[in-house]
């Protein structure tokens, strides 16, 4: 009498041999999609190491040099002239036109990080040709076509602009304009910028940082006869 054999059952995997996570029909595809996310694994790593260089350039920019603060003085108008436009060579009601030497001063108004700050106001103030401040209580002869006084705000790539005369001295002082920045928000700047070249007193407080606040003036081509032009960058924190 011959035994009935039984079916054998699968061979058991050996042990130590890891179990195929995939069913007998995907293998091809797993063979296709591996080398797949292999490469976008590196083109995403390529992305991330070319981004990186370009931070790093960027944080490495160096930053602007903030503007010198100086002393505010005591001159600045007690009470603002009705006239207070960008033009200080002249005064609205009157014909004549300021004494001295024509000075057309512009620039721009920037934060650290070269961002313009438009709608920045700007005051300028400076004495006349004679040597005197306006709308101070001053008693003493004064150029009655000299405005005094003047304000505009930096426009949208933050850049200003005056017309007014050159500055002169007078007793103890080197010729200078008074200056007075305030941005929209954040931290604004008083200030006084000098003619390169003229001697004379140093500024009430900015000792060794005048040179930083210094104007080259040159010939204004196309301007009033003998008119000068001059550019500044003012730099607030």
């Amino acid at each position: 009498m011959s035994k009935r054999r039984r079916p054998r059952s699968p061979a058991a995997a050996p042990q130590g041999t890891p179990a195929d996570p995939f069913p007998p029909g995907e293998h091809a595809a797993q063979a296709v999609s591996l080398p797949r996310r292999r490469a976008l694994a590196m083109l995403a790593a390529g992305a991330v190491g070319g981004a990186v260089p370009m931070l790093a350039r960027a944080q490495s920019r160096p930053a602007l040099a903030p503007t010198p603060s100086d002393a505010e003085g005591p001159f600045y108008p007690r009470t603002l002239p009705a006239d207070r436009d960008g033009d200080l060579t002249r005064v609205a009601g009157r014909s004549g036109v300021a004494q001295g030497t024509p000075l057309h001063l512009a620039g721009t108004v920037r934060r650290t990080d070269g961002t313009p700050l438009p709608g920045t106001t700007v005051e300028l103030w400076q004495c006349d040709a004679l040597g005197v401040y306006h709308h101070v209580g001053a008693t003493e002869p004064q150029d009655e076509n000299f405005q005094g006084y003047g304000v505009v705000v930096a426009a949208a790539d933050g850049r200003y602009a005056f017309t007014t005369i050159r500055p002169v001295a007078y007793p103890g002082r080197p010729p200078h304009l008074h200056f007075r920045l305030t941005p929209k928000s954040g931290q604004g700047l008083t200030t006084q910028l000098y003619v390169r070249g003229d001697g004379g007193p140093t500024s009430m407080s900015v000792g060794r940082d005048r040179d930083r606040l210094s104007l080259t003036l040159a010939p204004a081509p196309g301007r009033e006869p003998g008119a000068l032009a001059a550019e500044f960058d003012f730099v607030l924190r």
